[in-house]
């Protein structure tokens, strides 16, 4: 339950003055209520070393202050370094001046600085922190400073603080260039030399997965939950052939519909990133989900031999609107995540769909015994809960690119995908991709047909795709816990290698056992790589093509998934069992692809002090 501990009320110069300590309150809750009482104030705020404050008139915030900072800096510096403090609430005292903010703006303020703050704080957690030079960057790109960043980044010798490289600069201002100097391999902190506690830097290593989801902010989580819901409810590329052939469509409209389907899903992960950076993640998510809902619900109207090229276009523009929203998701979860956290939450996300695509057709046999149109209907439910989930939980747009993110190397302005097409480290990253997805759908495509033609028990495939769904679901997390404190070139190269192991195995001659064992190592491997090579995109991209930079990963998951199937069924026909070797050989290709576009620019200057894990 949220509290507030406070002291007896006291009168101080003729003003009612109460004191005490927020308690699961949280700052944001405690500022709407001292607004909500429509009377002139001061809350003043101290950590025994820093202070601040707000002043209120009338339910509206009309001054902030932070040490000598005033106006929004001073907002945000609260909001960095006094989130957590004491409070002094003054009823009466009119304060200082200088910002006029109703409730609304004041939010939409404090929200986005929330957001910023998670990244912030990964890198310099406190003001009390002293940022050193480590030996060379150790980031993929050129860094591009300006003026007052090279200024800090000389500034910084070892012995002062944070607090004072402020001084003259701003607290917000120092913080957010320090991060970004930090993430990108120049800088690490450690507590000053005068602390009685333990330094304090950013969590590394293997940190637990209920940590995880403890520190992570609200949104992140009620953005996971969304994406869950979201996945349970997707029936339309599972179930639109049999829907379509039930209605006297026939097989051949109904499996060319499903095309469309997928064309629409691989095109709208390329918007969806192009929206996502050019419109914000947010409206992205909440337009897309709107629109899905619709186009989904239409296809019940739209399934008959008259209105076949409606639907046509109905179902593309579903798929498009699907994967549009998955692409901003991503980039918002990438946005709302620390660095040395992203690993862990790409993990949980995966959990996510994979959890929601294992219940979801149980949902559906539900729905179809009573209405093969509920499916539809339901899945538009499910799109508009979402984007409910959006308007409600999910942080107000801001600007993509802040100027302290501005310093970490390439344009503010968006100019297309021509940033992806220009990255030859991340291009090689995308066939990476594009060869470890098309050998994973041999598991759907071509290991039915083995089991089928072979000497196995009729369930063998049943209980290869149930012990699959069941590790993923019991074991990614608790790998990923492992795993997400290695560098990203050994997840990566183990993954993908141990992926084509498993399928190299299935060519071996060899019982049920062996079926299972090669199982066992093929998704092992994809739960070694699959949260990093997923998470990749979100790290390496600049601020202001984040979303095309996932857009492009996403587009090739696609691709993959829909050139995988027809090659292994083609290449089963002609070689048979020969094709294990030639995806084995193609993993192996994909590994040394995937261990070049993932190192470290100069991984023979690697520190391994307290920056954030590679993976």
């Amino acid at each position: 339950m949220s509290v507030l501990v406070v002291a007896p009320p006291v009168i101080a110069d003729g003003h009612v003055v109460l004191s005490g300590t927020i308690k699961n309150l949280g700052l944001e809750r405690l500022i709407r209520f001292v607004g909500s009482l429509q009377h002139t104030g001061e809350l003043a705020l101290t950590d025994g070393q820093r202070s601040g404050g707000l002043g209120f008139e009338a339910g509206r915030v009309v001054g902030t202050w932070y040490g000598t900072e005033r106006g929004l800096p001073a907002l945000e510096a609260i909001v960095l370094a006094l989130a957590d403090a004491d409070f002094s609430l003054t009823v009466g005292l009119p304060g200082e001046r200088n910002v006029d903010l109703d409730e609304d703006q004041f939010v939409d303020h404090f929200q986005q600085m929330t957001a910023r703050r998670e990244n912030v704080l990964a890198a310099i957690p406190s003001p009390a922190v002293v940022p050193r030079i480590v030996d060379g960057p150790h980031s993929g790109q050129r860094l591009v400073v300006d003026v007052s960043t090279l200024r800090m980044l000389v500034a910084v010798d070892g012995h002062r603080c944070v607090e004072e490289l402020a001084d003259g600069r701003g607290l917000a201002r120092t913080m957010h260039g320090l991060a970004v100097l930090a993430e990108a391999g120049l800088l690490t902190v450690s507590s000053p030399p005068s602390a009685t506690s333990a330094p304090v830097a950013e969590p590394k290593g293997q940190v637990g997965i209920l940590t995880t989801l403890r520190e992570t902010s609200a949104a992140t989580r009620f953005l996971l939950f969304g994406v869950f819901v979201n996945q349970l409810g997707a029936f339309m590329q599972a179930f639109l052939v049999l829907y379509l052939v039930r209605a006297g469509l026939g097989d051949g409209p109904a499996g060319l519909a499903l095309g469309a389907y997928g064309l629409g899903a691989v095109l709208g992960t390329l918007f969806g990133g192009e929206f996502a950076d050019r419109l914000g993640r947010r409206p992205t998510i909440i337009g897309s989900m709107a629109c899905a809902a619709v186009l989904t619900v239409a296809v019940s109207f739209l399934a008959t031999p008259h209105t076949y090229v409606a639907l046509l276009v109905v179902v593309a523009g579903a798929g498009a609107m699907a994967q549009s929203c998955r692409t901003a998701a991503a980039a918002l979860l990438s946005d709302l995540t620390p660095p040395g956290r992203r690993v862990m939450l790409f993990s949980m996300y995966r959990i996510a769909l994979n959890s929601g695509g294992v219940l979801g057709p149980l949902f559906a046999a539900w729905l179809i015994s009573t209405s093969w149109n509920l499916l539809f209907w339901t899945d538009g439910v499910t799109s508009l809960a979402y984007a409910l989930v959006a308007v409600l939980w999910f942080p107000r747009e801001r600007s993509v690119v802040d100027p302290a993110q501005a310093v970490a190397g390439g344009p503010t302005q968006s100019a297309g995908y021509t940033a992806v097409l220009r990255d030859g480290r991340f291009l090689l990253y995308l066939l990476a991709m594009l060869a470890n997805v098309v050998i994973y759908t041999q598991y759907f495509a071509v290991l039915p047909l083995k089991i089928d033609a072979g000497a196995y028990p009729a369930m063998a495939y049943n209980w290869v795709l149930a012990l699959s769904a069941g590790l993923v679901i019991t074991c990614e997390l608790l790998i990923t816990r492992k795993v997400q404190s290695w560098p990203a070139t050994r997840a990566a190269s183990v993954g993908i290698a141990l992926l084509g192991i498993g399928l190299a195995l299935f060519g071996a001659p060899g019982g049920l056992l062996l079926l299972l064992s090669a199982t066992v190592i093929g998704v092992i491997g994809q739960m070694i790589s699959g949260p990093t090579m997923l998470a990749h995109p979100g790290k390496v991209a600049p601020p202001a093509a984040r979303g095309r930079y996932i857009g492009a990963g996403n587009a090739m998951f696609g691709l993959g998934g829909a050139l995988g199937a027809p090659i292994g069924v083609l290449m089963w026909t002609h070689v048979g069992d020969g094709i294990w070797t030639i995806c084995f050989i193609v993993a192996a290709l994909a590994t040394a692809a995937a261990a070049i576009a993932l190192r470290p620019a100069n991984p023979k200057k690697r520190t391994h002090s307290t920056q954030e894990p590679q993976a």
